[in-house]
């Protein structure tokens, strides 16, 4: 039998662990139909501008009015109305899950559920479920995904992004 000193031993566990990064990264950098609809969903609750980036074209194209400037425009007037910061308004999308209904090689219909709570830090929502405080809402869409320049974008009505 051979044996091999600990050394080899550390080294041989380090390659294989990098080997297996590898493989992981490899395998999160697939782009599709339900990676494009989470990534927007979670976007889009938190009041980032990132969410253009999963947005088709063709529900981005407007002559005079940018959607994603709009949503949020319209997110920071009714906290204001209320007498808070735009940072009440954003929400941490989790416990997601998505549901293929029907996928072709161009478009698909993905069906998303989860749970929404106010995030008005990165810290909060774990806070506010640990104490118990702050409700949590139930979110259920289907959203419709278009593949555009070989990457798979959402279309179609978004949750309550303002129609152009």
């Amino acid at each position: 039998m051979v044996r091999l000193s600990k050394s080899a031993g550390i080294i041989l566990v380090l390659i294989i662990g990098f080997l297996v990064q590898l493989l992981f990264s490899f395998a999160d950098s697939i782009d599709t139909p339900s990676k494009a609809v989470v990534q927007f969903s979670k976007a889009y609750f938190n009041l980032d501008k990132s969410m253009a980036k999963r947005i088709c074209k063709e529900r981005l194209a407007s002559e005079d009015v940018d959607v994603i400037d709009q949503y949020i425009y319209l997110a920071a007037k009714e906290a204001k109305e209320r007498g808070f910061g735009i940072n009440f308004m954003k929400n941490k999308l989790y416990h997601i899950e998505t549901e293929a209904i029907s996928k072709k090689d161009n478009e698909a219909q993905i069906r998303i559920t989860g749970k929404i709570r106010v995030s008005i830090n990165p810290v909060y929502p774990i806070v506010a479920k640990l104490f118990n405080i702050g409700a949590t809402h139930e979110v259920e869409e289907i959203i419709n995904v278009i593949k555009e320049d070989g990457k798979w974008k959402v279309c179609g009505n978004l949750f309550s992004l303002p129609v152009t």
